[in-house]
């Protein structure tokens, strides 16, 4: 893979083009290949984080794909060989609160899934954002995350209940690509341990794409222990899910 800058560039945030030049672009890579959220470009000089796939328009009407990343390190101008690296694992939270949506109430579930599942897996790249409780704006949110940017972890917190806007599982479900009911029973398990009100959740688990999805609680206490019971078997199903041919046992 080769890069080209277009002009030197400090520190902070950039614009990638796969494939060709783009005039909103600082640079481009010739090699039409898949990134996803958190991979690194390194052309020896700079490292590029990627962060937000994104789409420029093109004098002929077509779209070119482009990412939005981060720089470590000076950019100088020209063309040069560069090579595509990954450390650790990225995730998104999108957290379902229509008081947060508002701005009427601070979300604490989400940066608690981060601090959470940063304790035992290295974490690249770690983002989230707040929607109302709406199915659609969840499935779009969802696909974006999965399927558009490529989040190698993907939660959601809230809506798992019976209240008449707890939408989360229905919107979740249709999406999957595959179900995970032993990650639902592993967190239910934890929950009851804690309140009989655990049985009221309807929270589901699954793959979609290279993506694991997970349905948390609201709650920030609830987020930690949901999550405790299936830490320690998320890393190897990421692993799987993006073909890691290693046996289960190894």
């Amino acid at each position: 893979m080769r890069i080209t800058w277009k002009n030197a560039w400090q520190p902070g945030p950039v614009i990638v083009a796969v494939g060709m030049d783009h005039g909103l672009a600082h640079g481009f890579i010739d090699a039409v290949q898949e990134l996803r959220a958190g991979d690194v470009l390194d052309d020896g000089a700079c490292r590029v984080q990627v962060e937000s796939r994104i789409r420029l328009c093109r004098e002929d009407g077509l779209c070119l794909e482009a990412w939005t990343g981060q720089v470590a390190g000076a950019v100088t101008a020209g063309e040069r060989g560069c090579v595509l690296s990954r450390s650790g694992f990225s995730l998104a939270w999108i957290t379902l609160s229509d008081k947060g949506s508002r701005g009427e109430r601070v979300d604490a579930s989400g940066p608690c899934i981060r601090d959470t599942v940063a304790e035992t897996m290295e974490l690249s790249l770690a983002r989230g954002v707040i929607i109302p409780d709406e199915p659609l704006m969840l499935k779009a949110a969802l696909v974006d995350c999965c399927l558009n940017h490529g989040f190698d972890l993907v939660f959601t917190t809230g809506g798992t209940g019976v209240g008449p806007r707890d939408i989360t599982p229905e919107a979740t479900l249709p999406l999957l690509d595959k179900r995970l009911p032993g990650f639902e029973r592993a967190m239910t398990l934890a929950s009851l341990s804690k309140t009989p009100h655990a049985v009221i959740s309807r929270a589901v688990a699954g793959t979609m794409g290279k993506s694991l999805v997970v349905n948390l609680p609201g709650s920030p206490k609830a987020v930690r222990e949901n999550l405790m019971a299936i830490l320690p078997a998320l890393r190897h199903t990421v692993e799987k899910l993006q073909g890691d041919p290693r046996d289960c046992g190894q």
